[in-house]
């Protein structure tokens, strides 16, 4: 069964515990998932898959074949579909038709968009205040003189124009741009491992951003 990598927002429960997070890979069979301290094999979890172009998510039960925690490249889970709706499989067998037409590269589930928000990251190393010139729903690329490594783990604190407090996510880097060639030095972070508020603020954040 054909599969694409594919980076969308995630949520998903197990053993009472909600977590967003995003995808890695997607199939009509099961989905691979980004997450730090993913649940363990055989673990059933239900999920809310933020599929492109849809205006709620689809929903699907899972249970974890395969998991991995430690280093942050590999950390996640793969989880089978064992309920999902028919519609919703065939809507999946024709987005990953479409993705494997389109555009070599890009994974991402969702469009970038220009911003200048003021961003607080954290690695093992430091915390850095910085500002972040893109967004999209799964992910943030920071301006950084000194980018940390790819595969880093980092929390990442923004400043919406729009609220007080700033939202917190994990992350991992999973680009890193040095400054050559007159490029803007930074990483790109997709968002992993957050809570339910980080998700339904980054969501109206973004639907300001589409509106304009």
């Amino acid at each position: 069964m054909p599969s694409t990598n594919f980076v969308f927002p995630v949520r998903y429960v197990s053993e009472g515990v909600a977590v967003q997070t995003t995808s890695r890979e997607l199939s009509a069979l099961g989905i691979a998932v980004r997450s730090l301290a993913p649940p363990q094999v055989g673990a059933r979890v239900s999920m809310a898959l933020y599929l492109p172009n849809t205006a709620v998510p689809e929903v699907a039960i899972g249970r974890v074949a395969r998991a991995k925690a430690g280093a942050p490249r590999e950390a996640g889970f793969w989880a089978d579909f064992i309920v999902v709706d028919p519609q919703a499989r065939m809507r999946i067998s024709h987005l990953i038709s479409d993705r494997d037409q389109a555009e070599e590269g890009n994974h991402r589930g969702f469009p970038r968009h220009p911003v200048t928000l003021g961003v607080r990251f954290r690695s093992a190393r430091d915390f850095v205040l910085e500002h972040a010139t893109n967004i999209s729903r799964g992910g943030i690329f920071i301006q950084t003189d000194d980018p940390p490594p790819l595969d880093t783990a980092v929390q990442v604190e923004i400043q919406l124009p729009d609220e007080v407090a700033p939202v917190t996510t994990n992350g991992v880097v999973v680009h890193r741009q040095l400054a050559v060639g007159g490029k803007q030095p930074g990483v790109g972070v997709q968002f992993v491992d957050s809570g339910d508020d980080f998700r339904d603020r980054i969501d109206r954040y973004m639907g300001t951003l589409i509106k304009d």
